[in-house]
């Protein structure tokens, strides 16, 4: 008989805790879906971000970037023969051990 009445205190017990997590799980759900309505709103809202996107990548491109140095040619001399290679193959005296 005790047995019987800790078997079903126990039942109850689980199906609380089941039935919270049920619970929980359906506020998640329900606050997922809130969010995900209000991202679409948002869009819809949007313009068309593909032409905005090409101006301002156009708009980039047009411009040169102001931190990197605009070289036309060598600016010195001498860094280009590390780098070319031997002007004549047979001057080249590198050997692979």
């Amino acid at each position: 008989m005790a047995s019987s009445v800790g078997e079903e205190e126990a039942s109850s017990v689980s199906e609380k805790i089941g039935k919270h997590r049920i619970v929980a799980e359906l506020k998640r759900l329900d606050q997922d879906m809130k969010f995900l309505q209000e991202e679409l709103e948002e869009l819809e809202k949007a313009d068309n971000v593909s032409t905005i996107c090409i101006d301002f990548v156009q708009n980039v491109e047009s411009r040169a970037d102001p931190l990197v140095p605009e070289i036309h040619g060598a600016v010195n001399v001498l860094w280009d023969r590390w780098f070319e290679g031997p002007q004549d193959p047979h001057e080249c005296a590198c050997f692979i051990l």
